[in-house]
């Protein structure tokens, strides 16, 4: 008896949260809106406490729009981009028709050198992109993310008007915050048997400060995350130079090094848009390290994967440099990277938990 009443308590109380469930995932197929539960049970529970996951509708209340037409200049468009710190949605007779991104201001109009003031941005957009209903879900956003690798998600009424616009970190912050990210990093890693990647020496860049940070025992590693190998650019460089090399590589943030080979700074495709187009800066002349963000924050190798994970989360920070034991900088992380792979890892430990069970049950 004493057992069946706990048993029963327990159900009652899971029922919220299932319901919760059940409501935030109405859009996503049967098997996907499984795993989502499976997934992220835990967080909407901590999150929301058992109220359903809100919609895209409700975090973009009062946000400001990017909305501008076909005929909109790029110089405009930055103008807009960097205000929001949003991608620019491109907008004909009421249809979405593009968009662009701070990605393409980089790659398709400074690298190439395109005149900003006179170029429409319809030249240079990304044509016809996929949206998602305002009445989408959070959890549900980020699964379609997952699924397409997509950064950002245009959101259009079902006439095709245009609400707004909503990115990786809109939707990990409107679902949880850091400490409920913190068990889904935890549970991601705890799933990952893959082996530890070591420092790259080669193309490393020394940094003066260490991490004080020391791994704990039985924890993930930053290793484990698989940090991209950097992409290095020297601080007397111009931003035309950098914006050119990270085309040619199809990157978005560049380390950058002082005289002495030390780091001294990262900037990234948002800074670009930001700290030079809005500023009406001529990038062929302008040093990086004028537009550059100096000394950023950096973790180690050896420090423990989750709690870089939400650092990254706390500060806003898309990515983050990664040092070897001896402070040289060997790799950078990206949040919407180490966010797929967190997410895959726990669709792959579900499905290899699931085969167990079924080769289980053949055999019995």
């Amino acid at each position: 008896d004493a057992i069946s009443k706990l048993e029963h308590s327990k159900e009652k109380g899971s029922d919220a949260t299932e319901e919760a469930l059940k409501a935030s995932l109405g859009g996503v197929g049967g098997a996907q809106a499984a795993a989502l539960q499976q997934l992220l049970g835990p967080l909407l529970s901590k999150a929301f406490s058992g109220q359903s996951s809100p919609t895209l509708r409700a975090i973009l209340a009062g946000k400001p729009s990017t909305i501008v037409s076909p005929s909109t200049t790029i110089q405009e468009t930055g103008n807009m981009m960097a205000e929001a710190r949003k991608a620019a949605l491109v907008v004909d007779n009421g249809q979405l028709v593009g968009i662009f991104g701070f990605k393409d201001m980089m790659t398709r109009a400074i690298a190439k050198e395109l005149p900003l003031d006179f170029t429409a941005v319809s030249t240079v957009m990304t044509p016809n992109p996929e949206s998602v209903s305002p009445d989408t879900s959070v959890l549900e956003a980020l699964q379609i993310m997952h699924d397409n690798k997509f950064l950002t998600l245009p959101v259009c009424e079902a006439n095709g008007s245009v609400v707004g616009i909503v990115d990786v970190m809109d939707c990990v912050y409107a679902s949880g915050g850091a400490d409920g990210w913190r068990s889904i990093f935890a549970s991601a890693m705890d799933c990952d048997d893959t082996a530890s990647v070591g420092s790259h020496r080669s193309g490393s860049v020394h940094h003066s400060v260490k991490s004080t940070r020391s791994t704990r025992k039985n924890e993930m590693p930053v290793s484990k995350l698989r940090p991209k190998a950097p992409m290095i650019s020297a601080s007397s460089d111009t931003v035309l130079s950098v914006a050119q090399m990270l085309a040619s590589k199809r990157g978005d943030a560049a380390i950058i090094t002082d005289n002495s080979g030390g780091l001294a700074g990262i900037i990234t495709d948002t800074d670009v848009t930001r700290r030079l187009v809005a500023k009406n800066l001529p990038a062929s002349t302008t040093c990086v390290s004028d537009v550059m963000t100096p000394n950023p924050s950096c973790v180690s190798m050896s420090d423990p994967a989750t709690e870089a994970l939400v650092t990254m989360v706390e500060n806003r920070f898309r990515h983050l440099p990664v040092t070897d034991d001896n402070g040289a900088v060997v790799g950078v992380l990206d949040i919407a990277k180490c966010l797929n792979d967190a997410i895959s890892k726990l669709e792959h430990s579900k499905e290899k938990g699931s085969d167990a069970t079924e080769e289980a049950l053949k055999a019995s």
